[in-house]
Order: structure tokens, then sequence, then C-alpha cells
């Protein structure tokens, strides 16, 4: 069976290849966000850098917008 393909996978770097997961508490992740955004960068930033001493550049931020639907409109007579 074939894995299927992630639509995100497009945005993301191509350096990140695998994804961790690491549990925190609200209030930890509150102040790694807070502590992120007065360096000027994003929570995964800075978790890398405290992790291995360096941060990779974030390609674009978050997931792509998804694609517009046709809206179909009622016709007046």
């Amino acid at each position: 069976m074939a894995a299927m393909a992630n639509p995100y996978s497009e945005s993301r770097s191509v350096t990140r290849e695998a994804a961790a997961t690491y549990r925190m508490t609200r209030a930890e992740k509150d102040q790694l966000r807070r502590e992120a955004s007065q360096q000027g960068l994003t929570g995964q930033q800075l978790f890398e850098l405290r992790m291995f001493g360096a941060a990779k550049p974030i390609g674009q931020a978050g997931r792509p917008p998804k694609p517009r639907q046709a809206e179909e409109l009622p016709i007046a007579g």
C-alpha cells in the first residue's frame, strides 16, 4: 500500500524530512512563543536553536491557503 502524499508538504523545506512530537504545558508553549517573538524567530526556530544550537530558516509561514471554491449564486427572475 503506497503512502498518501501530504498536500501541505509542498510548502515545507526540503531539509525537514521528519517530524517529532515534544509535549509541553500550555504555559511552556506560550513562553516559548513569547521568547521567540522577542527574538524575531518562530517557535520552531527557537526550539531548534535550543535543541541543536542552530535554527533552520523557515519557508512560507503556515499552511498554504485552501483553494477557493466557486460560489453558486441563485438566479433572480
